[in-house]
């Protein structure tokens, strides 16, 4: 299910670049909103209860990885998304690493650790947009 998603979001890069220029911007271009709205809204509801139900709450990861791959490629899709996805499988991997080795004779759940540094980067990004807005 992932796998597909996978592939059916690398071929949407224009749909998603349409959408980032505004509503009008993508209306104009053609681009049916509400259809792939809804669309992308569903495949996203398939793969987080498929995902949630074989491995369990592991939060944070779509705040952080996402906000590093936009700052470290921009916002073009068509390299975003491969990259956001990379780093997000990264840090799962390496959060799942630290977890399992930080704590001696024991095993830290994956989503306190991702909680641990998630948590301090929401709170930067907050503070970060409030002072754009002041």
């Amino acid at each position: 299910v992932v796998g597909l998603a996978f592939l059916f979001f690398s071929t949407q890069y224009r749909v998603f670049n349409a959408m980032m220029m505004g509503d009008e911007a993508a209306l104009t271009l053609g681009i049916p909103l509400k259809l792939y709205w809804y669309l992308y809204i569903a495949i996203v509801a398939v793969i987080t209860a498929v995902l949630v139900a074989s491995c369990g709450i592991i939060g944070f990861v779509g705040l952080i990885t996402p906000h590093i791959a936009r700052s470290l490629v921009g916002t073009n899709y068509r390299k975003l998304f491969p990259v956001a996805t990379l780093l997000g499988s990264l840090f799962v991997v390496w959060a799942d690493v630290l977890a399992r080795i930080l704590v001696k004779n024991a095993e830290l759940p994956i989503g306190i650790f991702t909680a641990l540094v998630g948590a301090p980067f929401f709170i930067y990004i907050v503070t970060k947009n409030r002072r754009k807005v002041v």
